[in-house]
């Protein structure tokens, strides 16, 4: 069900602080998924959703919120199995068709909807939802920050928070942070960074998972359809073409370049042990 939130959010997005990345390296890693169009989940596929539904102790007769829900595969997910009501919300339009459209093939319109907002400013009363979750895009945003704000803000007290994140495993200079979340299109933080975050937001109670979820795999087992062994097989052949032919429609010649570079960098990083990814919980 496509829904439109009763607050002037969706019709007027606040305006937003300093950008934290400047777009040196466009078409970005994140860009490249949404381009090519093609269903990707987020590192450690729906074996991390599920482990995120376990850790949410999702059961039916609870309201759900899942920011920046994209096609909204995560939320048909916790209501088809988990029997929750959920409200997803996306900054993107096209997400929000495409989501209340998966729903309706889904046969789960009636338990699922979705709208569109910012999850920097989400368009809701306070203490409305029993979890809120956001799976791997609380740091694409400009302030993620506000994203976590925002999130306890809308649950109600002794709800539950989680978030999975790319999450820095070494120590690096700024420069090179800097440049590989130019080249990513998020920006991963250093665990002790997502977990202070999260208390300043008032979270409590901060439970996490990080070493299983950061194994190199997990940043390629990320089809829904099938399962990759291998990071060059992420996208098949045609997928690949396909994208890179709607790159060059969108960025020309110099963005085939940049993003194939982008895509090396990216999976250089993982292989050599750098990125990771951790799942955090905590509760209002």
């Amino acid at each position: 069900m496509l829904i439109i939130f009763s607050n002037t959010l969706f019709v007027k997005i606040r305006e937003r602080g300093k950008m934290k990345r400047k777009g040196l390296y466009r078409p970005t890693v994140e860009d490249a998924i949404e381009i090519g169009g093609i269903e990707t989940l987020h590192p450690g596929g729906f074996a991390l959703t599920k482990r995120t539904a376990e850790l949410a102790a999702l059961r039916e007769g609870l309201k759900v919120l899942d920011v920046s829900s994209g096609r909204g595969t995560q939320s048909i997910f916790y209501s088809k199995e988990f029997g929750v009501d959920v409200t997803g919300v996306d900054i993107s339009e096209e997400m929000v068709k495409t989501a209340a459209d998966n729903a309706d093939k889904a046969g789960m319109s009636h338990k699922v909807q979705f709208g569109l907002g910012d999850s920097q400013c989400l368009p809701f009363e306070d203490n409305t939802f029993d979890v809120a979750i956001n799976e791997c895009a609380v740091g694409i945003p400009d302030d993620s920050q506000k994203v976590l704000n925002e999130m306890v803000r809308v649950v109600k007290p002794g709800g539950r928070i989680l978030i999975h994140e790319s999450t820095w495993r070494v120590r690096l200079s700024k420069e090179e942070k800097d440049e590989f979340a130019e080249r990513y299109g998020t920006t991963p933080l250093e665990f002790e960074e997502w977990r202070v975050m999260l208390e300043k937001a008032g979270v409590n109670n901060i439970v996490y998972e990080f070493e299983q979820w950061s194994k190199p795999e997990m940043f390629w087992k990320i089809r829904k359809d099938r399962d990759v062994r291998h990071w060059f097989f992420t996208m098949t052949i045609p997928e690949k073409l396909t994208t890179l032919k709607r790159i060059f429609a969108r960025y020309g010649m110099n963005g085939v370049v940049t993003v194939m570079k982008n895509e090396r960098v990216f999976y250089r990083t993982v292989l050599q042990g750098k990125l990771g990814y951790a799942l955090f919980k905590g509760e209002k």
